[in-house]
This record gives C-alpha cells, structure tokens and sequence, in this order.
C-alpha cells in the first residue's frame, strides 16, 4: 500500500514538475532550477535531434551518457522509481518529439536550452572530479 502511495506522490511531483519546465521553458532560453535533470536532458537530445544543428553528434552522445547513467541511478533507487521511469520518461520523449517535430519549434530559444542543458551536464559531471581534486 505504501509503495502505491509513494509511486503516486512521485508521478504528481514528477508531473507538476514538467508542467512548469514546459511554462518557464516558454518565456526563457533557459531550463528551470540549476541544475541537469534526466527529463531536462531527454527534452534537450529531442530538441538537438530533431532541429539538427544545435549539438554535433558527439555532445548528443554525452547526453545520452549522461541520461543512461542518471535513469541506471534512478531505477536502482527502489520498485517505485523503476515503475515510474518506465512510464514517465518515455512519455516526455515522444511529447518533445511530437511538440518538436515542426521546423518552426526549432527557434533560437530552443537552440539555447539545449545548449545550457549541455553545459549543466558537463558541469555536474566535473563535479566529482573537483571533489576528488580538493580531497588530495
């Protein structure tokens, strides 16, 4: 019963957080928050993909790097991450690949969140790497 709950608390959390990435995502060249997120960087492989241009075939490639490791992560958490992984994220994949399908969504600002989702996952990915660095 509580793995229920819990599953559906995270699908409500997980789905009020993409109704406001797609709002914010409108009015800025930016993604919400700070930091990389999984569906921030599924959207932003889409978007790169689909408007062919804004990443060369090796940054794509550090996207889906990056989305394999995190949604690995993720679904080892527990039963209920797994079942929302399974469910969620390929939902948000064929939402962007339909809401990015037309030449006319690939404007400027589109270009410009898929360039700063790149750089937060480049910049979490040298996190550990400085970490390690000021250990020595």
């Amino acid at each position: 019963m509580k793995t229920t709950w819990a599953f559906r608390a995270s699908t409500l959390a997980l789905g009020l957080s993409l109704i406001a990435a797609s709002g914010a995502s409108a009015n800025t060249a930016r993604w919400p928050g700070t930091k990389a997120s999984i569906g921030g960087a599924i959207a932003a492989r889409i978007i790169a993909v689909k408007c062919s241009g804004p990443l060369t075939p090796a940054e794509i490639g550090e996207l889906d790097t990056y989305i394999d490791e995190s949604q690995t992560a993720f679904m080892t958490g527990n039963k209920a991450n797994q079942r929302l992984s399974e469910s969620v994220f390929p939902q948000l994949a064929r939402d962007y690949n339909q809401s990015y399908s037309s030449r006319e969504a690939c404007d400027f600002t589109a270009r410009d969140m898929v360039r700063d989702m790149l750089a937060r996952v480049r910049a979490e990915k040298s996190e550990p790497k400085k970490q390690a660095e000021l250990k020595q």
